[in-house]
């Protein structure tokens, strides 16, 4: 029994078993991860409080769950997703962040600033506290990901570590990607100014992208199109390989968007 560990049962116990509900149980995770023991930076009542009222009733938590074990065969258990998983814990916190940010309060802006920093220092996943992000999302080992102010993330999105959502740095106001729905962002992808990536569209690992990406694409090194229906060699080794194909590039012939 895992509430009986040595390691574990505590813990368990107290942020799992004697909570009442999933929002309770997160207030609990998370405010005892970015909380620093014996600091009045963040504490932990305060922090409890403003993570269970953050997430209660918000439906994009449990789908952000459902999704990790779903997609992450590495995923054995809820309590392991709620627990030990980084890219959940960062993103959770990131939600209730946006709660602060969004009271347009100059204080509450603050606050969740500071959340985002503690983020950063936990977790190293740097999301603006203003970022969109939809439900079911599975932000994969999280490592290094950055995502600015202004993107936006539709739901079912897959995103690995090292990804940049990010602006080209000539731009203000409106200056980062809009990521659509089910879309995958492959590890170290770069995606640079307000464009769109559309519905089911793949990124490759470190990509460059910086035009707009036409839905149910994938787009591979800087702005490279590889087109499933180009021509009949390339529909055949879709129509054999649906669940891969996204990353087999031996047969990459250079189309450019």
């Amino acid at each position: 029994q895992i509430s009986t560990s040595p390691l574990l049962g505590a813990s368990v116990r107290k942020q799992i078993l004697g909570t009442d509900d999933l929002a309770s149980c997160l207030g609990e995770v998370l405010s005892c991860r970015l909380a620093r023991s014996n600091d009045s930076f963040l504490p932990r009542d305060e922090l409890r409080r403003a993570c269970t009222d953050a997430l209660r009733g918000d439906a994009r938590v449990g789908a952000d769950i459902s999704a990790i074990l779903a997609r992450d065969p590495a995923a054995i258990s809820y309590l392991q997703c709620i627990m030990f998983f980084k890219g959940f814990h960062a993103t959770q916190a990131q939600r209730v962040a946006s709660i602060f940010w969004k009271s347009g309060d100059r204080a509450d802006r603050h606050a969740a600033l500071a959340i985002q920093n503690r983020i950063s220092e936990l977790w190293a996943v740097d999301v603006h506290p203003a970022a969109e992000i939809g439900g079911g999302l599975l932000m994969d080992h999280a490592t290094g990901i950055v995502v600015g102010e202004t993107a936006v993330i539709g739901d079912n999105c897959t995103i690995l570590h090292a990804v940049t959502l990010g602006g080209t740095g000539k731009e203000r106001g409106d200056r980062h990607p809009k990521i659509g729905h089910a879309c995958v962002l492959g590890a170290g992808a770069t995606i640079l100014g307000n464009i769109k990536v559309g519905d089911g569209a793949t990124v490759g690992s470190q990509a460059v992208v910086t035009k707009d990406v036409p839905p149910g694409m994938t787009v591979v090194g800087l702005n490279k199109l590889l087109d499933p229906h180009i021509d009949a060699k390339r529909e055949k080794v879709v129509e054999k390989r649906t669940e891969t194909w996204q990353y087999e590039v031996d047969t990459y012939d250079g189309y450019s968007i």
